[in-house]
């Protein structure tokens, strides 16, 4: 095959799969972790790791709300590891 046709099987394929990967997560998961990240914010020193925990906050938001949540979850989580409490 070529390259442009795995490209397009690949792509099939994580469309396909995407539903299994966010039934591991769901609404209430990203509830819980958007309010450790907030009150992990309340009480974080300003800093480079502080502003990247509030892009990845940003992002979990936005991947939560569009109902794809295990992207929203690892991005909370993310935030949570550079705040230095996950």
């Amino acid at each position: 095959m070529k390259l442009s046709q795995w490209t397009a099987v690949l792509a099939v394929a994580a469309i396909a799969l995407a539903p299994a990967a966010n039934a591991a997560a769901n609404f209430s998961d990203c509830m819980k972790l958007a309010k450790q990240v907030a009150a992990a914010l309340q009480t974080a020193q300003p800093g480079d790791a502080t502003d990247a925990a509030k892009d990845q906050e940003a992002a979990a938001r936005a991947y939560c709300t569009s109902s794809m949540y295990a992207e929203g979850v690892a991005h909370y989580t993310k935030a949570l590891q550079l705040l230095g409490k996950g």
